[in-house]
């Protein structure tokens, strides 16, 4: 040992340089210490980083969708009807017509499960107004959305039954055009516009419920709502949406009016103006945001309170309520409508709601008695439930 520190030394310092750099490559050559220290260092980040991604994951799943006990129609049903779940009128609104009117454009002499439902869910809710159902005597003009699914069969029987039991429910067959007589929208109706259109009942029930509501105000409701409390303190009132198209807008499948507000003559001419036979919803939700946009000054309302007041033109004014008012269940998360089972929990998210609007009923996914869908129409709309299961046209 003695000997080699010996030679060591008596090398020249290039020598031992040389001998320096030959003993650090064989050590490079078997890196045994150095690669177990950077594994473990690369496998430590990993798993913090896999670590952190469950728990992530887990917060956005319980976040997205509600949890809870789950209803499965088995056990005795929560308290959760009509009159029983509390009221968010305190008190009717002074001079606003009460009225609620729906529209049919097809032209067909009956009415579906769905549409029946939404309309005897108003009169159980609502027994202090009349319930007006706008038929048309001959379909609209253009070309029908192609539909198809379950619960999309005409059923007569519904309309007899809810007529008699109901005595403030009115069906009205007419024309639907002549409503657009005397407005800015005869324009559009005389060009012949209309009759390319491609989403002909959509496009026409987009123009007559805004003519109507200028001509005689009131409350119109889609007829794939179901409603879950009193109407009768709402005025000048349309519901806020959300979606990734938007941070926020405005749906037309609620509106109530005063008679000749001016936003809807505002509306009415922007249709005529912007009319597209090919856009679905161009004069509806889209031609609505605009009108607002142009008349209130509606644009995207970050952080706005319930019930946001705008003040539009000419001393006019429209409230804006907040999204779970009418679209609690977003078109995006439509099918917790019809999952087989539902948590307890969609109820409480419903303790805001006037109604829930059931995007997509008109193409028909099938319902489960025990879906969230099946256990409203259940407690809202009984008489037509009970038809529907019968018949099986409904699928419960």
């Amino acid at each position: 040992m003695f000997r080699i520190k010996q030679t060591i030394f008596a090398m020249s310092a290039s020598h031992r340089r040389f001998l320096w750099l030959k003993i650090s490559e064989s050590v490079r050559r078997i890196p045994i210490i150095p690669h177990l220290t950077s594994y473990i260092r690369r496998s430590s980040v990993f798993l913090f980083s896999l670590y952190l991604s469950f728990l992530f994951t887990g917060f956005v799943i319980s976040i997205s969708k509600p949890t809870g006990i789950v209803y499965q129609g088995r056990d005795k049903a929560p308290t959760f009807q009509p009159q029983l779940i509390g009221e968010l009128c305190e008190s009717q609104s002074v001079g606003a017509e009460k009225r609620i009117f729906f529209i049919e454009s097809s032209g067909g002499k009956c009415l579906r499960p769905r549409q029946a439902c939404a309309i005897e869910s108003a009169a159980r809710t609502n027994p202090d107004m009349n319930i007006y159902v706008h038929m048309a005597l001959y379909p609209a003009p253009g070309s029908p959305e192609v539909e198809g699914g379950y619960g999309l069969n005409a059923h007569c029987q519904m309309m007899d039954i809810l007529t008699k039991q109901f005595p403030n429910i009115k069906i009205v067959r007419e024309d639907l055009t002549q409503h657009l007589l005397g407005t800015p929208l005869e324009a559009l109706l005389q060009s012949g516009k209309l009759e390319k259109s491609k989403f002909s009942y959509q496009h026409l029930s987009d123009a007559v419920r805004i003519a109507m509501l200028h001509k005689s105000g009131g409350i119109y409701l889609d007829l794939d709502v179901i409603t879950l409390r009193s109407l009768n303190c709402l005025r000048n009132t349309a519901g806020e949406v959300r979606s990734a198209e938007y941070k926020a807008g405005i749906e037309n499948g609620v509106l109530i009016f005063d008679k000749g507000h001016g936003l809807l003559n505002h509306y009415m001419r922007l249709m005529t103006q912007i009319y597209d036979p090919s856009s679905r919803e161009g004069i509806g939700p889209n031609g609505l945001l605009k009108a607002a946009g142009e008349f209130c000054g509606f644009g995207v309302c970050e952080g706005c309170d319930f019930g946001q007041l705008w003040i539009c033109r000419d001393n006019w004014n429209i409230t804006v309520l907040y999204t779970e008012a009418f679209y609690p269940i977003p078109f995006r998360n439509r099918i917790r409508f019809y999952e087989p089972t539902f948590p307890l929990s969609e109820l409480d998210n419903l303790q805001t709601s006037y109604l829930v609007h059931v995007y997509g009923s008109g193409h028909g996914a099938q319902v489960s008695h025990s879906s969230l869908y099946g256990f409203l129409a259940q407690r809202f709309c009984p008489s037509v439930y009970t038809i529907s299961s019968q018949s099986r046209v409904f699928n419960f």
